[in-house]
């Protein structure tokens, strides 16, 4: 813990590299953790499964890449922090713009993470 989630369309191997060493270093820097525990997941999103504002598919505003963070509870600036280092970190690595990317960060209690069905806390 913590672990990120990012949906994307398709990206190369080489862009997904790019990503997670770029997020993971972003991430331990603002929250003053260990890369050692940062897992990264990526979901494809396909073609004509995406829409926004109400519009679907290529109707729909330009494809935004969906980022959620689940860690346990971090002052508002150290995911300021995150979350810019997150973005700068998929801007790079995906050729996006800033606005093309959204970051959400999900907080968890140490006592509702287990790892090897041992709780956290």
């Amino acid at each position: 813990m913590p672990f990120i989630e990012v949906f994307d369309r398709g990206a190369s191997e080489q862009t997904r590299v790019l990503a997670t060493s770029s997020m993971t270093d972003g991430l331990c820097t603002a929250f003053g953790i260990k890369p050692e525990i940062v897992t990264v997941y990526y979901f494809s999103v396909p073609e004509n499964s995406y829409a926004h504002a109400g519009k679907y598919g290529e109707n729909a505003e330009v494809f935004r890449i969906f980022v959620k963070v689940h860690a346990f509870p971090r002052p508002q600036d150290a995911k300021a922090a995150a979350a810019r280092a997150l973005t700068d970190g998929l801007c790079a690595a995906y050729g996006a713009q800033p606005k093309e990317v959204i970051v959400y960060f999900f907080d968890r209690k140490p006592e509702d993470a287990f790892h090897a069905g041992i709780a956290s806390a």
